[in-house]
């Protein structure tokens, strides 16, 4: 079993725009020690940590979420005197969709975040953005930083699902 394609795509378009992909194995043959985690237990614990963002992001002081539709919330993030809003749509067990606000800096942007099983019990979460609202003029290393910081984002926020489903046991 081949696993699924590992990409890393960095694109500064016109348009002020990054796009940027990657994939997190969750389920690795080769490493004994992390437990293996089930679809469910993953999508359980991705869902808390887009409930509970201050689990990923210690900067947060409080979050409020509301759900807006099936399948839908809109959070405030504060920070301070700061406040953000985004909403996320999600597909139980497969997908969340983060969306930038629309009157917001980083308008048009959004965070994809899915589960994918290639094979039984083989998992990975694939991780894309697309970054609205950047300097235009920008080089190649400042893409790169933030590229950087996503991922260790998304490494910590798949440690955190782990997290959630130990205390769930």
């Amino acid at each position: 079993m081949n696993p699924p394609r590992a990409a890393v795509t960095l694109t500064a378009a016109m348009a002020s725009t990054l796009r940027h992909e990657h994939i997190v194995r969750i389920n690795d043959p080769q490493n004994i020690v992390s437990p293996w985690l089930t679809r469910e237990q993953v999508w359980r614990g991705l869902h808390h940590t887009v409930v509970i963002p201050q689990v990923l992001d210690h900067s947060i002081d409080a979050a409020d979420v509301h759900e807006i539709a099936p399948g839908r919330l809109r959070r405030q993030i504060h920070r301070g005197s700061y406040c953000l809003a985004d909403e996320v749509e999600f597909t139980p067990n497969d997908s969340l969709t983060i969306r930038a606000d629309a009157g917001g800096l980083f308008a048009g942007s959004s965070l994809t975040i899915r589960i994918e099983e290639p094979a039984p019990e083989a998992l990975f979460v694939r991780f894309t953005y697309e970054v609205c609202g950047l300097a235009d003029v920008r080089d190649e290393e400042e893409d790169h930083a933030r590229c950087s910081a996503y991922h260790a984002s998304d490494i910590e926020r798949i440690r955190q699902v782990r997290r959630f489903s130990a205390e769930l046991h």
